[in-house]
């Protein structure tokens, strides 16, 4: 058994029931039907940078301009206009990028019906590869975006196969393989749970190096195989039901370089170096 086994299992039954909020998953959870909750999830994956309230904000004006049925208001006749996201950005992503995006997602659901078949074409006669399967859905998106605002196009649909670590990719398919447990939503199952990878975000980076879970410093897609194949070890059908958990304790401020005393509490402190050395 794994010495990471114990601590790892504790986290993840103390964090049973928790509040979703401020994740953004909790917007998808609005709605019942599995069309809206597919397109809910993609959405708020992909606007999933920045702080939490920031993106929480953006996120709810987003999903008023689409209500009440986002699936509805991206496959309609008439589709989102200029004038309805006009003034509505995140970060550096403009009204305007904000508007090819949602083009974009269009075009796939009158193509392909839904975003796991776009997907499954994507994959074609080859057996499974989350990284070449990622790039090749993320590809059929991009390739609708259209000339200019390349910088917008190419964060908003990054490239895996180039080693960057798309964590809101990789969150987006997190929330729609596993599951349903409460947090993700297990919508899809064109992709087993055994073969995610976590979303690697700033937390998970911070975290996986200090609990000993990777020894690489880049934070790119290598260093988010490295910590899965170690979180595989404890639960090789579904490595990445510890992320919620994990990443909780950076976004909620339960663990950062300035809550003193708080390692004692916490159920992963017997793996943590920084831990360690605090309480030495």
């Amino acid at each position: 058994m794994s010495p990471a086994h114990g601590p790892l299992l504790r986290l993840l039954e103390e964090g049973r029931g928790a509040e979703l909020s401020p994740d953004p998953v909790a917007f998808p959870h609005r709605y019942a039907d599995p069309r809206d909750a597919e397109a809910a999830a993609f959405l708020a994956a992909s606007f999933a940078f920045g702080g939490v309230l920031q993106i929480g904000n953006f996120l709810s004006r987003l999903f008023d301009v689409l209500s009440p049925s986002p699936h509805a208001a991206l496959t309609g006749v008439e589709p989102v206009d200029r004038r309805s996201v006009a003034g509505l950005s995140h970060r550096f992503i403009s009204s305007e990028g904000l508007y090819r995006f949602l083009r974009c997602v269009r075009a796939v659901y009158l193509g392909h019906g839904s975003l796991e078949r776009l997907y499954i074409a994507g994959r074609g006669g080859d057996a499974p590869d989350l990284r070449r399967d990622l790039a090749r859905f993320l590809g059929g998106l991009r390739d609708r975006w259209g000339t200019d605002l390349e910088r917008e196009r190419d964060f908003l649909f990054p490239r895996p196969e180039r080693g960057s670590a798309c964590k809101r990719h990789i969150l987006f398919l997190r929330w729609v393989v596993r599951g349903p447990d409460g947090v993700d939503l297990g919508l899809w199952s064109a992709v087993s749970p055994r073969d995610l990878v976590v979303p690697l975000d700033t937390h998970m980076a911070r975290l996986g190096a200090a609990l000993g879970l990777t020894r690489r410093k880049t934070p790119d897609w290598r260093m988010a195989e490295e910590i899965t194949a170690s979180l595989r070890i404890v639960c090789p059908e579904d490595p990445v039901k510890f992320d919620y958990p994990l990443t909780r304790l950076g976004i909620l401020g339960v663990c950062t370089r300035s809550r003193r005393g708080a390692c004692a509490r916490c159920p992963v402190a017997p793996l943590c170096s920084r831990g360690n050395r605090s309480a030495g």
